[in-house]
């Protein structure tokens, strides 16, 4: 009984190790690189559960969020930075995105 209770916890272990390596965080960009105006600033977040599942669009939600700022719907200069806080279970991502209106 004892043995194939290690057996199975060795084989939970394998596979969570297995599958935390499966993990996608999909990024974007906007414009080009010149120009000067407004400044605007956007921060957006959403969680991912075990680094199994990650928030998808999460970068392009700050995207969109940063181009309704602007009047015209253009920016130039974007910068952003991922960051990702991880509790034992839940990882929050985090995207800070900075841009100035055209």
């Amino acid at each position: 009984m004892k043995n194939s209770l290690v057996k199975m916890a060795g084989m939970a272990l394998g596979l969570c190790v297995m599958l935390s390596g499966c993990v996608w965080l999909r990024s974007a960009s906007i414009g080009d690189r010149s120009g000067g105006g407004q400044s605007v600033h956007i921060y957006t977040g959403d969680y991912g559960i075990l680094h199994l599942t990650t928030p998808d669009g999460i970068t392009e939600a700050a995207n969109s969020a940063l181009v309704s700022q602007c009047q015209s719907g253009k920016v130039t200069n974007p910068q952003t930075e991922l960051a990702m806080r991880e509790w034992i279970l839940i990882q929050w991502y985090t995207v800070s995105a900075t841009a100035v209106c055209q």
